[in-house]
């Protein structure tokens, strides 16, 4: 479709500087509906290299129809995807169709998604492991306080993430709609979903039994799925301090959840600690980390 077509739908003006668009079209009975599209007909997700906003939303309405555009940074799009953190702008890439792909960016953002090889399986699979053994660490100290609806919520999302984990290492990007994924492969992890949810024990006795499981899951993954940051640990020979770690491109998202990580990997001795002077702090010892 040409840029004009564009312009007509949304009623909206653009220049050709855009790099990319996607539009999502009410589909009836679909089984999913991206939540952007509540009272709207169309949403159209327009890529820009550059803008004043992360993200800038407008609405406008030709004839009977009502069009919400989206306007993000490329590089929202490309934290959506690795981090899995903006269903939204996932379900627009994905479920959308392509009106607008000169340099053949979205076609290529796709098909990686498709493919779900290299470092976008190795990252995401790292995100959410980083992010099912945090939730699981608040979870256990919930649980210890007696706070047990704070727990279960913990211990919910923990099972989340582990579910994402789950589909992929089987190969497939994680979809918003990832409990029916997991679903269709018959995981473990769905069995204790329902477990937690629907059993007739105490709700302190299921999550007990479901942290159990989590603990067992957490220590079998943590080689494969943590293969990124060792990665980088390797990448050079000096050590690392965790402020060095914390601004790599690749583990920014994970400020709150790296030093969990690094906490585990220590130990199971598959990342060592290197301790040193350091006059700012007093008697401490800077501790840095290497292979």
């Amino acid at each position: 479709m040409e840029l004009s077509n564009l312009t007509l739908m949304s009623g909206e003006t653009f220049d050709e500087n855009v790099l990319g668009a996607v539009a999502v079209r009410q589909q009836g009975n679909a089984p999913f509906q991206s939540a952007l599209l509540h009272d709207f007909d169309v949403v159209v997700l327009m890529l820009h290299e550059e803008q004043e906003q992360a993200r800038i939303i407008t609405h406008t309405i030709a004839g009977e129809r009502r069009t919400q555009t989206v306007h993000v940074r490329m590089s929202e799009l490309e934290k959506a995807v690795m981090a899995g953190d903006n269903n939204e702008l996932l379900t627009s890439l994905v479920a959308g169709d392509v009106i607008w792909d000169p340099q053949g960016i979205l076609a290529g953002m796709r098909q990686e998604i498709i493919e779900f090889q290299g470092p976008l399986k190795e990252r995401i699979l790292f995100i959410e492991y980083a992010r099912f053994l945090h939730m699981y660490v608040k979870s256990r100290r919930y649980l210890e306080v007696g706070c047990i609806m704070d727990s279960y919520n913990c211990v919910l999302m923990a099972l989340y993430h582990w579910a994402r984990i789950e589909v992929g290492e089987a190969g497939y990007f994680p979809d918003p709609a990832v409990w029916e994924q997991v679903k269709s492969m018959n995981s473990p992890v769905h069995k204790l979903y329902e477990e937690l949810t629907v059993s007739t024990e105490t709700l302190e006795q299921r999550v007990e039994l479901i942290m159990l499981a989590c603990e067992f899951a957490l220590m079998s993954k943590l080689s494969d799925c943590c293969s990124l940051l060792l990665g980088i640990l390797r990448s050079r020979k000096t050590s690392w301090s965790i402020g060095e770690l914390l601004q790599h491109p690749a583990l920014r998202p994970l400020e709150a959840e790296l030093p969990l990580v690094l906490r585990k990997l220590v130990s199971r001795s598959m990342v060592r600690e290197i301790t040193s002077w350091a006059d700012d702090l007093g008697d401490g010892h800077a501790v840095r980390y290497t292979v």
